[in-house]
């Protein structure tokens, strides 16, 4: 009796190991299957969007568009403890 539950490869515990692998790596499957509709949708907007490709280009990338001009009013950068005085 104590071999049916503990036999390496055969036993119960090693079947409710491979049980719990097998839902862990299935949900795995899921959650990839997901990101990958997700990066799919994505490349298609990106393809086929340009206002939605000019915003990413704009605001991931810093592009600007020919004849643009970026104008930078935040003031001087303080760096250092010397700042202060």
């Amino acid at each position: 009796m104590i071999w049916l539950l503990f036999a390496p490869g055969t036993g119960v515990y090693s079947l409710l190991k491979v049980r719990n692998k097998t839902n862990r790596l299935e949900q795995e499957t899921k959650e990839l299957i997901q990101a990958n509709k997700d990066l799919q949708a994505e490349i298609e907007r990106l393809k086929n969007d340009p206002a939605y490709l000019e915003q990413i280009a704009r605001e991931k990338y810093g592009m600007l568009k020919k004849n643009e001009r970026v104008f930078d009013f935040s003031g001087p950068k303080k760096s250092g403890p010397d700042t202060n005085k």
